[in-house]
């Protein structure tokens, strides 16, 4: 290829129109007022408004330099707007914090079962518990919104009376993400009143009787139907198939995008012009199927964004005018914060606007680079968009998820593709099962797709590394955004050497992530979230322990963010289901090399777990010590053999850590309560981590037991929502007035301890 020719292919640097400083304006003083407000919805005593000053300093500041500064005439334009959309950021963030405000007020004065609650959306759901996105009424008057939680399934647009507890968002990471989201309480229901369905509309109506035909609950295959076609992913993601997008880095693909609304409308278009309909006709047809299509899908911010931004694209080009996309895209953010400022900390909103932020920007230099290394331009054009809105969201999804994708470009490239031909054929013979004779035969061919899909990324997200965890406060992934900005001041013509010596440098970083918690690992205990179950993972360098495996598959969900890549030991402390459950899927998927249970108990172990090849057993007794790397673990209960039936056979163990000055003690309880806990406690002693026995339940400890332990900090593994009532308010409070604190896998995810020379430090992870 001649000089002249690669000037012609080398892409231009994108032009950045004056929308974005409005749009960066908008977005940072909306950012600083929420924060302040989240802080009073808190309770926070320590929010301050004096950082609210910098706003009207800011815009003053951009007014007096477009004013006075004539070097600075070329950007008047960009500092005129972005002191517009500061102002216009802090008058419109303010007005919804004063109105939350006022609402919170009269939220505390009011009993759950005076109010009306109206759903929006699909739950979540968890170990059978569903929370959903609430509007709270008070006879006519809207109060604002609120974060239900109940053990039953509701419809979008039903209307709820309940008995329940109204209370604030604990200050934490969790709690203040729901508050920024504007969701300003949380309702415990403890009994449904009434539930009324409603009368919905057509739309909602359609996608109703589709969720029925597909019946997404009852197949993984079906649930990703369900997702990728009308925009609920709720059985999916509680599924083991939901973790498999999480590892590969293609969660995005079930998301209702913009590529969801480009295979849409051109299945549209196509029908389209088979019709006679004029040109300007089909436009107004097509951005009319698109809107209808984005708000049957639940209309997540994602979704109208592509929307908006399909939307005025079709005027300008209506217009004769010539398009640009990221004119659109700040335009479109503009308007969604002007309207509701909350939808700036939701996660699809960030996620959507940075990814095609950063594919408008920097795809097609992605896709040139790519191509001077010789990849075929079909696959360097995929591979681009993967990696363009991988590397711009980084910053979002590892605060937020503490993992990495490895495998994301290679899974994208081939399950992006599988994805798309479901959606394009599950849009043309989906609707066809409303029609009882063809409700089977409707759902053969997406069926075959959508197990296909499900089959590449279970083979993705099985190969050891395609996930690394990443702490979640590491500093390393905000040089990303700042490499992505010297990109775009410097552009420079991509080389195929240095290029290639860059992958190689890349690919050598990538491997030690997984080098480090294969050999390296620091010496920690972790109590992992697997919802109403026990799993707890104990490691140090190369030795690997897990005490207990949770219920079911989520275990070696929890294991692969957690880069755990082989187990040395796996610790049973007895056969509750919630205990052993997940061994199958652990033996399955990890190398073990011995089960470890109480004296006895070997011979109720279940079928599953026994005879496995190349795993020992090991029966142990009280007084016996094992040794995991540094970690010295010795057999506090059971005193006499037993069967491994009951909580009171369960396996008590105390880790104890010391080395290079540093020093840990864990007691890890398994279901143990009080009357077995009082016949060891003395022995214990002093310790500083205690797991809570019997998932936090109210027998589980006491005013006396807790004064002879001594922790610092009592963990409690639960899911959110279970029918027990775990963990306890009196197990809660017992812990609190002894002085200690109190973490709970709902709240906080997986709970990692690690020694330091001043005793312990805590991180915490979410799923």
């Amino acid at each position: 290829m001649s000089v002249s020719e690669r000037e012609h292919v080398m892409p231009p640097r994108p032009l950045m129109p004056w929308t974005m400083a409005l749009c960066v304006g908008l977005c940072a003083s909306c950012g600083l007022v929420l924060n302040v407000a989240a802080d009073l919805l808190l309770g926070e005593r320590s929010a301050s408004a004096a950082s609210l000053w910098a706003i009207p300093i800011a815009a003053a500041a951009c007014i007096v330099l477009a004013r006075f500064c004539m070097r600075l005439t070329r950007w008047r334009r960009w500092l005129h707007a972005a002191a517009l959309g500061l102002v216009a950021g802090a008058v419109v963030s303010a007005g919804w914090a004063i109105g939350a405000l006022h609402t919170s007020r009269a939220l505390d004065n009011r009993a759950a079962s005076s109010l009306e609650f109206v759903v929006h959306g699909d739950p979540s759901s968890n170990d059978g518990a569903y929370s959903y996105t609430c509007d709270a009424y008070a006879g006519e008057n809207r109060l604002g919104q609120v974060r239900l939680s109940c053990d039953r399934e509701l419809g979008a647009g039903s209307h709820v009376h309940a008995i329940g507890r109204i209370s604030l968002f604990e200050n934490d990471a969790y709690g203040r993400s729901r508050v920024l989201r504007g969701e300003l309480r949380k309702v415990k229901v403890i009994r449904l009143v009434s539930v009324d369905e409603g009368s919905p509309g057509p739309l909602l109506r359609l996608r109703n009787g589709l969720l029925a035909s597909i019946a997404p609950a009852t197949d993984p295959a079906r649930s990703l139907i369900a997702g990728v076609v009308c925009g609920r992913s709720a059985e999916l993601r509680a599924q083991p198939a939901g973790d498999w997008f999480s590892v590969t880095g293609t969660a995005h693909l079930i998301a209702v995008s913009g590529s969801h609304l480009a295979i849409v409308g051109f299945v549209i278009e196509g029908v389209l012009q088979k019709t006679r309909c004029s040109r300007g006709l089909q436009r107004a047809m097509l951005a009319i199927t698109l809107v209808g299509y984005a708000a049957f899908t639940g209309a997540s911010p994602s979704a109208v964004r592509a929307c908006c931004m399909v939307f005025a694209t079709l005027v300008v080009n209506g217009a004769g005018r010539r398009r640009h996309g990221l004119s659109a895209l700040f335009v479109t953010m503009s308007i969604f914060v002007l309207l509701r400022p909350t939808v700036l900390f939701e996660m699809g909103f960030q996620l959507s606007c940075a990814s095609v932020f950063a594919i408008l920007c920097f795809c097609p230099y992605a896709t040139y680079a790519l191509s001077e290394l010789g990849v075929p331009p079909g696959i360097a054009s995929m591979l681009s968009v993967t990696l363009c809105s991988q590397l711009a969201t980084l910053p979002i999804t590892v605060p937020a998820f503490g993992a990495f994708s490895l495998i994301a470009p290679l899974a994208n490239a081939v399950i992006g593709p599988v994805v798309s031909l479901l959606l394009a054929v599950s849009i043309v013979l989906v609707p066809f099962s409303l029609v009882a004779p063809l409700q089977v035969w409707a759902l053969v061919v997406p069926m075959i797709a959508a197990r296909c899909a499900l089959f590449f990324e279970q083979l993705f997200a099985a190969v050891p590394g395609a996930s690394v965890s990443v702490p979640p406060d590491s500093m390393w992934i905000y040089l990303v955004p700042c490499f992505l900005g010297i990109l775009l001041v410097w552009w420079p013509r991509p080389q195929a050497r240095p290029m290639a010596a860059g992958l190689v440098c890349l690919a050598l970083l990538a491997g030690i992530p997984y080098i480090y918690w294969d050999r390296f690992a620091p010496p920690s205990v972790t109590v992992l979230d697997v919802g109403q179950a026990d799993a707890i993972l104990v490691r140090q360098g190369s030795v690997v322990a897990l005490v207990d495996c949770g219920l079911d598959e989520r275990v070696v969900s929890a294991l692969v963010r957690n880069n755990v890549h082989h187990i040395d030991a796996v610790f049973v402390t007895h056969w509750d289901e919630d205990h052993w459950g997940g061994l199958p899927d652990v033996l399955d998927q990890f190398s073990v090399g011995t089960i470890v249970v109480a004296a006895d108990a070997l011979d109720g172990a279940p079928a599953e777990v026994l005879n496995r090849p190349g795993v020992t057993y090991r029966q142990v007794a009280c007084g016996d010590t094992v040794d995991i790397g540094a970690f010295r673990t010795r057999v506090m209960w059971p005193f006499d053999t037993v069967d491994g039936e009951g909580n009171e056979d369960s396996l008590v163990l105390l880790l104890s850590y010391a080395q290079e000055g540093k020093s840990l003690r864990v007691l890890l309880t398994g279901d143990a309560e009080l009357d077995q806990e009082r016949e060891f406690v003395q022995e214990v002693g002093d310790i500083d981590v205690l797991k809570l026995g019997h998932h936090g339940s109210k027998v589980s400890v006491d005013t006396d037991l807790l004064g002879t332990l001594k922790p610092e900090l009592s963990i409690a593994s639960a899911g959110e929502g279970n029918r027990y009532g775990h963990p306890s308010d009196a197990c809660i409070d017992v812990v609190r007035d002894a002085g200690g604190a109190f973490a709970c896998t709902i709240e906080q995810g997986d709970i990692t301890v690690t020694p330091t020379a001043k005793g312990f430090a805590m991180r915490c992870q979410r799923p």
